[in-house]
């Protein structure tokens, strides 16, 4: 296999010139996360239709030029499953891709399996056999292994040739706008991610009276202030059961939170104090919004209903040639079916207006739930020995009478 490895600075030219010629690149990226606050780029992997690059960021003074272009709207950046080189490129430029193409998303799109591995995928569209040598290497190692290049290299090889044959399959199904609106939408949530406080998204956190949950956010944000100083796990600096442990109790006494099962270890010992004085700050402060504040407010559907709409969308999706996995979760159903309960009229960009009414997810998907769940239309058996035995008809239809 032919690449090309950047591990100096005097190589950085010839990327950039390859780069400045393509309108469209595909990208990867190899990363450890184990071992850091953040996950550690390694690796950054740039194909063009006639080579493919292998940049060593270890290596090189500056990447900026690199980020500049691959995020330049005038070219396309192909990824796979691509959500960790979007954070990477937002933090490091605090900007998104203005032109992404997301093979694994673009197979949903198109009803295939979604999520897919790239092995899945190469096998199926071009019939080739992506090596599985190196997914546990430790990519910080130098020199890097030629077994190690030659995988990474596969990786982003045949992206392009993915690209040419299901971006042809979404024109064919005026499905493109669907994906580079899935896109924005998916990019810009992983940015409002990054810059969150995470102790939202604690398990657990959600059962806390309102009074707890300052705690666990100065508990939280001491963690995580010590794990990027330290630049280690924030889960080593103290684990999110024990965060939501120490809320529940309540108590600034250091004797009291020494002996809870987790913190009695002599590593911990010394952070006693601290952790005592954050518990006593929060329990002094207002409670903090939170985002699932107005959402707990809406009607619980009933089950048997909140499954018979999850059936529905299922046969929706699959009247349409689209991936279920990709269209929206039970959850999303439940938050539906709350949201018509509830009777409310809320304008699109609404935190609590339902996932399922949005873009291309409401007309092909809540549109018709709605007529559905509405009983202007509804489900019925057409066929048990068919694969598709369901089918959808006006409720006034004589189709009715004959189940």
């Amino acid at each position: 296999m032919n690449y090309v490895l950047v591990d100096n600075d005097s190589a950085v030219p010839e990327l950039m010139d390859s780069l400045d010629g393509a309108d469209l690149v595909g990208f990867d990226t190899e990363f450890v996360s184990e071992d850091s606050f953040r996950p550690e780029l390694c690796l950054l992997q740039i194909s063009t239709r006639d080579q493919v690059f292998l940049l060593d960021p270890l290596a090189i003074s500056d990447l900026g030029l690199v980020w500049h272009r691959l995020l330049d709207p005038r070219r396309l950046v192909i990824v796979h499953a691509g959500r960790e080189e979007i954070l990477f490129a937002y933090r490091a430029t605090g900007q998104a891709f203005p032109q992404l193409f997301d093979i694994q998303i673009a197979v949903g799109l198109l009803g295939g399996e979604y999520p897919s591995s790239y092995g899945k995928l190469l096998q199926r569209y071009l019939g080739q056999t992506a090596s599985k040598g190196e997914t546990r290497t430790d990519w910080r190692k130098r020199p890097l292994t030629k077994a190690q290049m030659e995988y990474a290299a596969q990786d982003v090889l045949h992206l392009p040739a993915l690209y040419d044959l299901l971006n042809e399959q979404l024109l064919k199904l005026n499905r493109t706008s669907w994906l580079e609106n899935e896109l924005k939408q998916r990019q810009t949530a992983l940015a409002d991610f990054e810059r969150a406080e995470g102790w939202t998204r604690l398990s657990g956190v959600q059962n806390l009276a309102s009074g707890q949950l300052a705690v666990v956010r100065e508990l939280w944000n001491w963690r995580t202030q010590r794990a990027m100083r330290k630049n280690m796990p924030a889960r080593r600096v103290l684990r999110d059961d024990l965060i939501i442990e120490l809320a529940r109790r309540g108590t600034a006494d250091p004797k009291r939170i020494s002996h809870l099962r987790g913190l009695h270890h002599a590593g911990f010992q010394r952070f006693i104090p601290e952790i005592a004085e954050c518990i006593e700050k929060g329990l002094h402060a207002s409670p903090p919004e939170t985002p699932w504040e107005n959402a707990s407010k809406l009607p619980r559907p009933p089950v048997l209903l909140q499954q018979f709409l999850a059936a529905a969308m299922g046969y929706l999706c699959r009247s349409n040639r689209i991936s279920p996995a990709i269209v929206g979760t039970t959850e999303d159903v439940g938050q539906l079916a709350a949201y018509w309960l509830a009777n409310l009229d809320l304008p699109h960009d609404d935190l609590m207006y339902p996932n399922l009414l949005r873009g291309w997810r409401g007309d092909l998907i809540g549109r018709p739930l709605h007529e559905i769940y509405s009983g202007r239309r509804t489900l019925w058996v057409q066929n048990p020995r068919e694969e598709m035995p369901l089918a959808l008809c006006d409720v006034s239809e004589s189709a009715l009478t004959k189940v």
